[in-house]
């Protein structure tokens, strides 16, 4: 697809080189008629995604991690301009759920020879997400992280850990469909995707395509239960621990007492409730691998 109007939009302090004269050198050579934007701050990749849209571009590539790729995703959902994702962030959640390589030249040759494919575009609140959205535990700490000076999966990991020792869960109320639940979850995952990045995959049945939410409840757990089940979140086979629940929806609405805290694939957000959460079917066109089961097994090993 080099022949196609394309502009990268690239995130300079993403993953863990800020010096990102490597990957647009990268971009130059595979695709020498393509326009680069750098962003500046938050929310200006949608803004330059959304008007690349009405500037007739066919493909829009965000470069950088799960929050540019969100933000670059959402000028894009409803528009004829496919997004193209080179991920270069520390959990790259998307990019591994579509089975799009990790390494930069490869991620560019998908973009040159992948194809399209729609997938759905989660809402939560006023944002969207793509990959996951969720409450409680991750999105605490995914507060914590979007603070922090360092990034990478071992910083990561030591704020869970962190994290893990102070975190109380709180009551929520769950309205699904018909359905009305009260409880004190560890945490509550929105999935539109199979994992949150780094391939923990927390929802294995999830599609990205078929117009419908998993829903995962995670029960409070005790430290042994953590060391006992968090293997499984990499292996494929959490659903079988019995901490875990799984309910299917195309629209639910979490309710607490005071503001909710909640994430949209890693970027935490507070907002007053309820936190209403629906889905777009197929409201977004992406590049992919044209061989996705292939990519798939090596975005896993990366």
């Amino acid at each position: 697809m080099q022949t196609s109007k394309t502009l990268f939009i690239v995130n300079p302090i993403s993953g863990f080189r800020r010096d990102k004269s490597a990957i647009i050198n990268l971009i130059h050579a595979q695709f020498p008629a393509s326009d680069i934007e750098l962003t500046a701050g938050p929310g200006e990749a949608t803004r330059l995604a959304r008007e690349a849209a009405m500037r007739d571009y066919e493909i829009v590539a965000a470069v950088g991690g799960d929050g540019t790729i969100n933000e670059v995703a959402s000028g894009l959902v409803g528009t004829n301009t496919a997004l193209g994702i080179i991920p270069r962030g520390s959990g790259n959640g998307l990019a591994r759920g579509l089975g799009i390589p990790i390494q930069p030249a490869e991620a560019l040759r998908v973009l040159a020879a992948g194809s399209v494919r729609a997938i759905d575009a989660g809402c939560a609140g006023s944002r969207h997400f793509f990959a996951v959205c969720g409450i409680g535990f991750d999105a605490n700490v995914g507060q914590k992280f979007n603070t922090a000076h360092w990034r990478g999966p071992l910083p990561y990991f030591f704020i869970a850990a962190q994290e893990f020792v102070a975190y109380h869960p709180e009551a929520v109320r769950l309205n699904l469909d018909d359905t009305r639940l009260e409880k004190t979850p560890f945490l509550i995952t929105i999935a539109n995707t199979q994992q949150y990045g780094n391939g923990a995959i927390i929802a294995p049945q999830a599609q990205p395509d078929d117009g419908i939410l998993d829903i995962c409840m995670v029960e409070p757990m005790s430290i042994i239960d953590a060391i006992k089940y968090v293997p499984k979140l990499f292996n494929g086979t959490i659903a079988e621990a019995p901490i875990i629940s799984y309910r299917r929806a195309q629209e639910l609405a979490i309710e607490k007492d005071g503001p909710i805290l909640f994430h949209v694939d890693g970027e935490a957000i507070t907002c007053e409730g309820p936190l209403k959460i629906s889905i777009k079917p197929q409201a977004l066109r992406v590049i992919a691998p044209t061989n996705p089961s292939h990519h798939m097994m090596l975005s896993h090993a990366n």
